[in-house]
């Protein structure tokens, strides 16, 4: 019984140390060392982190739901008066998010997904480079092993956050995600089905 608890006490002492080197390196703030220039805005089912010098005015514009306007849940959205920039950004992206699990009929539990939102495509093509170590021209994508939606201000837009957003949808719902092209095929669907 004395080796059980020495044993436990070591582990303690292991996940507490790795706790403050894990607080050192992000900061108070939880945003990785480095990437102090991201603004974190908090919806429903995602958070978005919107890089500096991104203009929220025009990001909003760019992510058109007016599809929703007559949806009995999302219409209420609609009539909010007086609602941030952020508010609002963060409101939008939860109707795509909705809409696309309504496409897909998956409702995955617990469902969240970071979403990054970079100033240019430069930014998000180094990303890319930094994650794979190959350079490739996407206008998004979406990493499993993040959860997380990478998309620049030039190519934002709700067809393209929904197709991501499919992606996040599938590889969430089930405990296996299916092959590549199966996985892009559903998404594609969901793109294509958005404004129904």
């Amino acid at each position: 019984m004395k080796r059980i608890f020495a044993i436990y006490l070591v582990f303690l002492l292991i996940m507490a140390t790795r706790g403050f080197a894990l607080a050192e390196e992000t900061g108070s703030s939880g945003v990785a060392a480095g990437e102090e220039s991201w603004d974190a805005i908090e919806g429903s089912y995602a958070t978005i982190y919107v890089e500096s010098g991104v203009d929220l005015k025009r990001a909003v514009q760019k992510i058109n739901v007016d599809f929703a306007r007559y949806d009995p849940v999302e219409k209420g959205i609609f009539l909010e008066k007086d609602v941030s920039e952020r508010e609002e950004l963060a409101n939008k992206i939860d109707i795509v998010i909705r809409k696309a699990r309504k496409i897909l009929d998956m409702y995955p539990q617990n469902f969240r997904v970071d979403i990054k939102i970079y100033n240019d495509e430069e930014g998000l093509r180094n990303t890319y480079k930094d994650i794979f170590e190959e350079e490739k021209g996407h206008k998004a994508f979406y990493i499993h092993k993040f959860k997380t939606i990478y998309v620049s201000m030039d190519n934002l837009s709700a067809s393209i956050l929904a197709h991501e957003i499919g992606h996040a949808i599938i590889d969430n719902y089930f405990t296996i995600p299916p092959p590549p092209k199966i996985s892009e095929l559903l998404a594609c669907y969901v793109d294509l089905h958005l404004k129904d």
